[in-house]
């Protein structure tokens, strides 16, 4: 008797379907997509409106992104402001009820005047501009921060938040809780 060979199965190799080649395109293409799509806010600095007045300056908060978003409210924060000659101011904030609850469009834009101290030119300075926005039902924030050079006359240059960023939620979560506490007291009852 002669024995039967076994066959051995022979090893698939993988190719391409078009099937998947399509699904990797599009998978591709989704996510780009996705990534072009998202809320793209940016916030500059104007000139300040009082000469020696460094905290006179609007801000421009603007949507550069392709769809409109809905901001909630902004926040502007100054954590540390030193005089040459005077006291040191840490943590002072703002937030204004007209800064609540807006819509920007396409390219819309508005713009805000953070208030914080009066009383001429620091020698340093630092301002941190919060834009909380709802983006397709998903809450967010954006977090902007300026630091003050003072040249011929006092400017406000765009900085990264780096590792400060949990430091500066804190005081902008504080910030806004007394201003939605004073809101509520100031509602009619």
């Amino acid at each position: 008797m002669t024995r039967a060979k076994r066959r051995r199965p022979k090893k698939q190799t993988k190719t391409l379907t078009s099937p998947t080649v399509l699904g990797l395109i599009l998978s591709v293409l989704g996510a780009l997509g996705v990534i072009e799509l998202r809320p793209q806010i940016s916030v500059s600095p104007l000139e300040q409106l009082t000469s020696n007045e460094p905290f006179s300056t609007p801000f421009e908060i603007t949507n550069t992104g392709y769809l409109g978003i809905h901001v909630d409210y902004v926040t502007a924060v100054a954590p540390r402001v030193e005089y040459a000659q005077g006291p040191t101011f840490k943590d002072v904030s703002t937030n204004q009820v007209s800064w609540d609850n807006f819509d920007l469009g396409r390219g819309g834009s508005t713009t805000i005047l953070p208030s914080l101290i009066n009383g001429g030119a620091p020698s340093k300075a630092d301002v941190v501009i919060a834009v909380d926005y709802r983006y397709l039902g998903i809450k967010s924030r954006w977090m902007f921060r300026f630091d003050g050079i003072h040249r011929e006359r006092w400017q406000w240059s765009k900085q990264p938040i780096g590792k400060r960023e949990a430091e500066f939620n804190k005081e902008i979560d504080y910030s806004l809780g007394e201003h939605l506490k004073a809101i509520a007291q100031s509602a009619p009852q």
